[in-house]
């Protein structure tokens, strides 16, 4: 990662990531109150996407479980593994910005 480019693509995606991530996990909050299910669902669908395509295990494992329970309808479920993701987010936000600000 000595390349000019490589780094400046790496800081791009990083930006991106906790950019889309601040916003997910705002609209995540909101949602875990409401426990609209379909919109419940939608947002750990892309927060589970987004985990995924940037190898965050720890956070794609809860969000998948969240997904699951929303998806068979219990939402209480859903919600009390959907509580752990704004925790979660932070911690792998505060590795990843130790790591990469540099």
């Amino acid at each position: 990662m000595n390349d000019p480019e490589d780094q400046a693509w790496l800081k791009e995606m990083m930006t991106s990531l906790l950019e889309n991530m601040a916003t997910r996990v705002q609209n995540l909050g909101g949602l875990l109150v409401s426990k609209e299910p379909k919109e419940l669902q939608a947002e750990l669908h892309q927060i589970k996407g987004v985990a995924a395509n940037f190898g965050l295990a720890a956070l794609s494992e809860v969000v998948v479980k969240a997904e699951g329970f929303a998806k068979t309808g219990e939402i209480d479920s859903a919600v009390e593994e959907g509580n752990k993701i704004a925790a979660i987010w932070e911690s792998t936000k505060q590795e990843l910005e130790k790591k990469f600000s540099k």
